[in-house]
């Protein structure tokens, strides 16, 4: 990259190659380019590409998908000095479960409200955690580099076909679209990440296995 402007840390991700579908969507942004490291941008690790989401929710025309936020205040270890500036944020997400639950829907009927969200009769219910490592510049006279882990649990929800039977197994998948990190005080960070998650059954199309 010969120029910096505001396009750069799109220009970034776009060096990424192309995800297949069976991609977990624990995706890696390449190194910072270089009016990231000319302005002191925030370094942010983790983010799937607009072209990869793409691919993402569309294998083999499954629509089992959803989309939350996860904000949060995250706040610096007392052993750990306060924040000058903030360097680099990495997350991934662990799905650690996964169940079927029955809704008003079943029995043929489907409820939908104002947001298009429908009730079938089942509903997929996950857990996960979001783990994310944060480092800063202390603001102290060396301006040493420190590193803090937050582990988040989060719940999300997909509306399943009323075909889904209640015993089927998923193949849980997460991107993450977003991550904006800030901090409001030495000791204190706001973050949001915003998560998709898809739901892939175990016997499934030839094109997600």
């Amino acid at each position: 990259m010969s120029f910096c402007n505001t396009n750069c840390q799109k220009e970034c991700k776009a060096t990424i190659g192309n995800v297949e579908c069976t991609m977990s969507g624990k995706f890696e942004r390449p190194s910072p380019c270089e009016c990231e490291m000319k302005d002191h941008l925030l370094i942010i690790n983790g983010i799937c590409p607009r072209e990869q989401l793409e691919n993402f929710l569309d294998c083999g025309d499954i629509r089992r998908w959803t989309q939350i936020f996860v904000p949060e205040v995250l706040c610096i270890p007392s052993q750990k000095p306060d924040i000058e500036q903030l360097v680099s944020i990495s997350a991934v997400v662990e799905i650690i479960s996964q169940q079927i639950v029955r809704t008003p829907g079943d029995e043929g009927m489907t409820f939908t409200n104002e947001e298009c969200t429908d009730l079938t009769g089942k509903k997929l219910i996950i857990e996960g955690v979001l783990q994310q490592k944060i480092v800063y510049a202390a603001a102290v006279d060396e301006q040493s580099v420190h590193s803090v882990h937050f582990d988040v649990p989060f719940s999300a929800f997909i509306v399943l076909s009323p075909k889904d039977p209640r015993t089927r197994k998923f193949k849980i998948d997460v991107c993450i679209e977003d991550i904006f990190v800030s901090d409001i005080t030495p000791r204190k960070i706001f973050k949001n990440v915003t998560l998709v998650i898809r739901a892939l059954p175990i016997i499934c199309p030839e094109i997600c296995k």
